[in-house]
């Protein structure tokens, strides 16, 4: 089943209008780019790599900086605390960024760390709605259909985004607003 079918055409709706305030509340227009620690600092969110967080086990550190099996995790809510893999391309740190942030929006619940692996625990469909509010916090429709009109392509629009391609892509499937390669 696609993310689309999952979620709900209100809760995609209401993803888009999230993007949209949070643009309003930095002063920014939905098609200026958002980046990430700018949100994250608006919303006074430390973010932090799993060495400069405090009082976490070495071994876990080293697992933790040699994999790419993860992304980014909130390991503390009061205060905001994400841990980000730093092995990742700075298009994907905004992703990754932009999907913990929207846990945060959505008032996920903190779900913790598995014990033995170190990884964070996931629930389904958390995770779904969070990347859906990343990839709109990342480029709101408005900001795709704005890059379109301007006949920007593809790639163009992923570095106006700080976006990946793929994520340029997903956004367009997931609107329907289509780019050219």
């Amino acid at each position: 089943m696609s993310l689309i079918e999952k979620l709900s055409a209100e809760f995609r709706q209401r993803c888009e209008a999230i993007a949209t305030e949070q643009r309003n509340l930095l002063q920014l227009k939905a098609f200026e780019r958002l980046p990430a620690n700018t949100l994250a600092a608006k919303l006074k969110a430390t973010l932090l790599t799993p060495d400069q967080f405090p009082n976490l086990p070495a071994e876990q550190v080293e697992r933790l900086l040699k994999s790419d099996e993860w992304s980014g995790a909130i390991v503390c809510d009061r205060p905001v605390i994400i841990v980000y893999n730093p092995r990742h391309a700075a298009t994907r740190y905004e992703s990754n960024v932009m999907h913990e942030i929207a846990h945060i929006l959505l008032n996920h619940k903190f779900v913790g760390f598995d014990s033995l692996t170190g990884l964070p625990k996931r629930k389904q469909i958390n995770e779904d709605e969070a990347t859906y509010l990343g990839g709109c916090l990342q480029i709101p429709q408005r900001g795709l259909l704005w890059a379109t009109q301007r006949k920007m392509r593809l790639p163009e629009i992923a570095v106006y985004f700080g976006a990946s391609e793929a994520m340029v892509q997903f956004r367009s499937n997931v609107t329907n607003v289509p780019v050219s390669s």
